[in-house]
């Protein structure tokens, strides 16, 4: 809801929950399963972003926040990021322009947290930079936890157990098409290399430290309404 509310995108009118199981051009974080382990599927803000590489009128940016971000008025609705994308997130709105999370990227450059952070009432999301999350991350390792997304992504993921772990790793590599991925070689691009990383002390990054505590918050959130009456 934070994500809709901060974004002024609007709720499916076919969908049953305030929580979407999957992205859309006007639903930027959904809540999935896979294996029955949940997880938060949203764009991961990639170190070397191969939107912004293949795109041909540079209306993808990497932004000195970590942000990858679409401009709306360079978009052309190729559909070429989306051809890319190992994680399936960019997606085609009725104005066939492309949409995606793009990290609350002024509330960041205000000094706030994206509103998914600011909004989560377990504290299973924090934010900080990149070098103070990843260091987060592999403290979290060296207690046996699983990470992903360390020196690759700006969203960081740590699991409690293998098991959730590699349900995860499950799902990331059924979205991995490899026809995709040799797309990349094809696409005409103006750029000889994958654009360049900011290392100016600002930029930013997520970490998801206990999707299954928000799951539980959220069950349990449900559960009460239904035994007071409400729906």
């Amino acid at each position: 809801m934070a994500c809709k509310e901060r974004n002024g995108t609007v709720y499916e009118a076919k969908s049953k929950s305030f929580q979407p199981s999957s992205l859309t051009a006007t639903t930027w974080l959904s809540l999935r399963e896979y294996r029955g382990v949940p997880f938060l599927h949203r764009c991961f803000h990639c170190y070397s972003a191969v939107c912004a590489l293949v795109c041909p009128v540079d209306a993808h940016i990497v932004t000195d926040y970590g942000a990858v971000v679409i401009q709306q008025d360079r978009c052309i609705g190729c559909g070429r990021c989306a051809e890319v994308c190992c994680y399936g997130v960019p997606r085609q709105g009725l104005d066939r322009r492309y949409k995606k999370c793009d990290l609350c990227l002024d509330r960041i450059a205000q000094g706030k947290p994206p509103a998914c952070v600011e909004a989560c009432p377990v504290g299973a999301l924090k934010f900080g930079k990149i070098e103070d999350i990843y260091k987060a991350a592999r403290e979290e390792e060296a207690k046996g936890r699983c990470t992903y997304g360390i020196e690759l992504t700006h969203w960081v993921y740590v699991y409690s157990d293998q098991e959730a772990f590699e349900a995860f790793l499950g799902d990331v590599a059924r979205r991995k098409d490899a026809e995709k991925i040799k797309n990349i070689l094809s696409f005409p691009t103006k750029r000889g290399a994958p654009p360049p990383v900011s290392y100016l002390g600002i930029e930013g990054a997520v970490i998801a430290l206990s999707i299954a505590a928000l799951v539980a918050w959220r069950q349990n959130r449900i559960r009460e309404k239904k035994e007071g009456g409400h729906e």
